[in-house]
C-alpha cells in the first residue's frame, strides 16, 4: 500500500515550522501543515545549516519514568559501572 502523497511545502509552512518547532513534535507540526515528518525534518536542517536554530526543548517523556515515578519506585542515583570490553586486549609494544 503506497503511502499518502504530501504537498509541496510553502514559504508560510517554513515559518510556522520556526515558530513552534521548539514546542511541538515533527508529527504534530505535519499533521497541523499537511505536509509530510520528512519535509518537516528537511526545512529544519536547511533552517540550522543557514541559522542559529535551537534545538528542541519540548521532549517526550520516557515512559520507563514515568511508570517508576507512578509507581512510587526509587531511582539509583549512579548509573551502572560498563562491563568490560568485548574483543582482542590490547598490549603496549613498543
Amino acid at each position: 500500500m503506497a503511502s499518502k502523497r504530501s504537498r509541496p511545502y510553502t514559504k508560510e509552512d517554513v515559518e510556522y515550522v520556526y515558530n513552534n518547532y521548539a514546542n511541538m513534535t515533527s508529527a504534530e507540526i505535519a499533521a497541523e501543515l499537511g505536509i509530510s515528518k520528512f519535509q518537516v525534518s528537511k526545512i529544519v536542517s536547511e533552517l540550522r545549516k543557514l541559522t542559529n536554530f535551537p534545538k528542541k526543548t519540548a521532549r517526550r517523556p520516557n515512559p520507563v519514568l514515568l511508570f517508576l515515578k507512578e509507581k512510587g519506585i526509587k531511582i539509583k542515583e549512579t548509573a551502572s559501572k560498563p562491563t568490560t570490553k568485548k574483543g582482542k586486549v590490547s598490549s603496549a609494544k613498543k
